[in-house]
């Protein structure tokens, strides 16, 4: 019975030892992020609007519902994870989705976002992106 004590005990400091490193890289792991906005495939622009990676942003619905395209790594994409109103402004945070290995491509990514209930019907609107270290960007939302 004493043996099968020892051997108990030796067991459970394994299993302690192998559970550490599991719950330190699940620690170490950030949460995706919680998006807001909905994919959105946008008219297509020809010659495109953003030919040196500047934001776009336009109307899906006028005064309802305007859409953000961003451009960067098509495997870590920015989308939107929170809206905020301001007067006649819209801040939308951006925050970059994706692995920490992201490939080095350019592409457009978009996603459609309601205009919240104080500012619908309005027909111009200001939309600030603010995308971490990409910056900060001003737009006009204008129909």
């Amino acid at each position: 019975m004493e043996r099968v004590v020892h051997l108990l005990r030796r067991l459970s400091r394994l299993l302690l030892l192998l559970t550490i490193p599991v719950l330190a890289v699940c620690a170490c792991t950030p949460a995706a992020p919680t998006v807001i906005g909905d994919p959105y495939t946008p008219p297509r622009h020809d010659p495109p609007v953003s030919v040196d990676g500047t934001p776009e942003v336009g109307w899906v619905e006028v005064g309802h519902r305007f859409y953000v395209t961003t451009w960067g790594s098509s495997s870590c994409p920015m989308a939107p994870t929170a809206l905020v109103t301001e007067g006649r402004s819209l801040h939308v945070a951006m925050t970059g989705t994706g692995g920490p290995d992201c490939t080095a491509d350019l592409t457009g990514t978009s996603y459609a976002l309601d205009v919240p209930p104080g500012l619908r019907g309005t027909e111009s609107l200001t939309v600030v992106l603010e995308m971490g270290r990409a910056g900060r960007f001003e737009l006009a939302l204008e129909a």
